[in-house]
């Protein structure tokens, strides 16, 4: 098999793009036809279309039922749009994370930042506190947790490493903070007193887009868009803190004030996803390998928007799949995440040889 040159390399980068943001349009089409009531494809396209360009007159001129247009329009495709926003906001904040700590395995679900945004919103969301009024209550309470879990990994694993963060001081100082924040919303729930509310609590540790509406898409959809954008704008600096904090020093790089600035956005992007969706894992870390193989790369340039696209291809066909697989009954978002991103984490561990001796 004859290399692939750097011409050849770029060709397939700028090819990968327009052929990806097809397959994502054909994945949004597809999985809004899929489910208990099928509706064809093409009538599908219409009521978007009908809805986006021309003010519902389709609707009104009855070339619709109405049953079709409430599934189409305010069940499905506000749920579709919620899973594209959320996999693309949980990959590049994996492409980003897995470039700020320098290891393959960074991801917001595994270094505890998911945890501590759930444990967040538990809190919001069960105990009688008052951090801000209105809807704005669960995700800045998600962004707190996030944060707070962001930083104690941070910190932990630095301690650990001697100054410097290493992979398996990392990874164990994410777990230590995930099963001390599954601690905190476990606890939260036994003091809770409403039976509703820990069943919707329970349900929303497990993960899953059912509660997507088009009234809560607004503030993940910003959340997403201004960390896509922001990354891919740094991604020259996140090229730089690949090559080491001493290295990107040299460059003239602020490290410290770098790393601590895009953990912020890390945590902001996953708050405002985190607080309607539950805990999601390994999305983040699945993704950015497929566009590094994919593209055969590491630039950030592109693998952080390669990832926005990937990520949403992918949430949006994992919760086909959980929607589906069981007919009435619905299998939660964040098992069929598990299933496929545990192996892949193992398989990564094992690849990079990060064992006992290896730190």
């Amino acid at each position: 098999m004859f290399p692939v040159g750097r011409q050849g390399k770029r060709g397939r980068q700028r090819l990968l793009f327009p052929v990806l943001t097809m397959v994502l349009l054909g994945s949004v089409l597809w999985t809004i036809h899929i489910g208990s009531t099928e509706i064809p494809i093409k009538e599908v396209f219409e009521i978007c279309m009908d809805q986006f360009f021309y003010g519902g007159e389709g609707l009104k001129a009855g070339k619709w039922s109405v049953s079709h247009f409430q599934i189409v329009w305010n069940i499905r495709l506000p749920r579709v749009l919620f899973g594209l926003l959320c996999g693309a906001g949980l990959s590049v904040c994996g492409a980003a994370m897995q470039a700020l700590v320098l290891n393959p395995v960074g991801d917001p679900y595994i270094l505890g930042i998911s945890s501590g945004a759930s444990a967040g919103a538990a809190c919001a969301l069960l105990l009688p506190i008052s951090l801000l009024s209105g809807p704005f209550q669960t995700t800045a309470a998600a962004f707190l947790g996030a944060l707070l879990s962001a930083g104690t990994v941070y910190f932990m694993a630095k301690t650990a490493g001697g100054g410097m963060i290493r992979p398996v001081p990392l990874i164990l100082s994410g777990t230590a903070v995930n099963a001390v924040m599954s601690a905190v919303t476990s606890f939260v729930i036994f003091l809770a007193k409403s039976p509703e509310s820990i069943a919707a609590v329970y349900n929303w540790q497990m993960g899953s887009i059912a509660a997507a509406q088009w009234k809560n898409l607004a503030l993940p959809a910003a959340g997403v868009l201004s960390g896509t954008v922001i990354f891919t704008v740094c991604s020259r600096y996140f090229d730089m803190m690949m090559m080491g904090d001493e290295d990107a020093a040299a460059l003239g790089l602020s490290v410290k004030h770098f790393r601590s600035l895009m953990f912020g956005f890390c945590s902001i992007v996953v708050a405002s996803l985190v607080s309607v969706t539950g805990i999601i894992g390994f999305v983040g870390l699945v993704v950015p390998h497929m566009a590094r193989i994919l593209s055969g790369t590491s630039t950030n340039r592109v693998i952080i928007p390669l990832s926005a696209l990937g990520g949403g291809i992918y949430l949006i066909w994992a919760d086909a799949l959980a929607r589906s697989l069981f007919g009435a009954a619905e299998l939660p978002l964040g098992i069929v995440t598990a299933f496929a991103g545990a192996p892949f984490f193992l398989y990564l561990m094992i690849r990079n040889g990060y064992g006992g001796g290896n730190t």
